[in-house]
């Protein structure tokens, strides 16, 4: 299930460039959740699945964040998330 955001705002002029950022903010979110899962997760086996999501979703983080940095869009990442510096 993909949230909306109501505050949202384009800041990308290329249609592509725009899609790889809604991507980027879903899996920021996609993050958020699976660390809320992991904190509040006591059974060891379900622990070690929540480090795995964890890992899967950083991965994808990566990859985006890597298509958005090839793409040039630096500037308007950073004018999209508020980031002071690329992590």
């Amino acid at each position: 299930m993909r949230k909306v955001h109501r505050f949202r705002r384009a800041v990308a002029r290329d249609a592509a460039m725009q899609t790889l950022f809604d991507e980027l903010g879903d899996v920021r979110g996609a993050l958020d959740d699976a660390y809320a899962r992991f904190n509040a997760t006591v059974e060891p086996e379900l622990v070690e699945a929540c480090v795995y999501e964890i890992n899967a979703v950083q991965a994808r983080y990566n990859y985006l964040l890597r298509l958005v940095k090839e793409s040039g869009g630096e500037a308007a990442f950073k004018a999209y998330s508020g980031a002071g510096a690329w992590t």
